[in-house]
């Protein structure tokens, strides 16, 4: 099992619900308005200055969603128009 984190411009929402419908992916909490900065993304702050938000998915998947949700963002990030988005999976040892 892996806890995925996904860091996304905020116009990307709609697209990551699509695919975690379409994958049958029900578990997952989000984070719909978060600010921060990051390499390759830029600033984010929501404001005048550094405009736009992003927002978080964290969802944990074993096996085969974990893997399609990787490729799947491998594959938006080669693309050459995209909007920010990074994966972080790490290994999940417990759920209590």
């Amino acid at each position: 099992m892996e806890f995925l984190i996904l860091v996304c411009s905020s116009t990307l929402q709609d697209e990551i619900l699509n695919y975690l419908e379409a994958h049958q992916i029900t578990g997952f909490t989000r984070l719909a308005s978060v600010t921060g900065s990051g390499q390759g993304g830029g600033t984010r702050m929501g404001d005048e200055i550094w405009p736009g938000e992003n927002a978080v998915f964290m969802i944990a998947l074993a096996g085969d969603k974990a893997d399609g949700l990787k490729k799947w963002v491998r594959s938006y990030r080669s693309g050459q128009l995209r909007e920010g988005l990074k994966l972080f999976a790490l290994p999940m040892a417990e759920v209590i």
